[in-house]
């Protein structure tokens, strides 16, 4: 079984991805991957630098992250280009630690699931839902939106139409609705 876990930015998704690590499930977060693209010398990084420039990288040649969102996600242009830039690898990264795991539970974190990303992994999608003030306050506070960044950032993701289980996720608690918990 194939479980895909998404949601909005902040809304807990790492969450739930740790408490079925602590079940068995073989974990993968896209993020982490994207972050590897990023590093000096990786794929993404090469390919940021090639079209955004140069000055969306740090000294030591990985993506400065900050910057470059604060750059696309205020373009929805720009926010495509990269998306069209990245994916394809994440997708890939992914596909290829499919290919090697023998485990039988996975679960795959990312922000989002469709039919031309991800989606076509999974046995089911787990959609995490978070009180929008809740996600406002950690974009700002713990991670340097501005908050105007940070509206527009939450809306970029919407919850996909079929989702086999909502998790509610209220900061200190995560509660499962529409649908019984998973065989393991």
């Amino acid at each position: 079984m194939i479980i895909g876990i998404c949601g909005k930015i902040a809304s807990g998704k790492s969450e739930v991805l740790k408490v079925l690590a602590k079940r068995g499930y073989y974990c993968i977060d896209a993020d982490d991957i994207v972050h590897s693209l990023y590093k000096k010398g990786g794929v993404g990084a090469k390919k940021v630098s090639a079209y955004f420039g140069r000055k969306f990288l740090n000294k030591d040649g990985s993506v400065n992250r900050a910057k470059l969102r604060d750059e696309v996600f205020m373009n929805d242009d720009e926010r495509k280009y990269l998306e069209n830039l990245i994916h394809p690898e994440v997708y890939g990264e992914i596909e290829l630690l499919l290919k090697r795991t023998r485990k039988r539970k996975i679960a795959i974190e990312a922000v989002y699931f469709d039919v031309d990303f991800l989606n076509d992994f999974v046995d089911e999608l787990w959609w995490v839902e978070r009180p929008r003030e809740d996600i406002l306050k950690v974009l700002v506070e713990e991670r340097g939106f501005d908050s105007e960044l940070a509206e527009k950032v939450i809306d970029l993701i919407e919850k996909p139409e079929k989702v086999d289980l909502v998790i509610e996720n209220d900061g200190y608690t995560l509660m499962m609705i529409n649908k019984k918990t998973p065989d393991d």
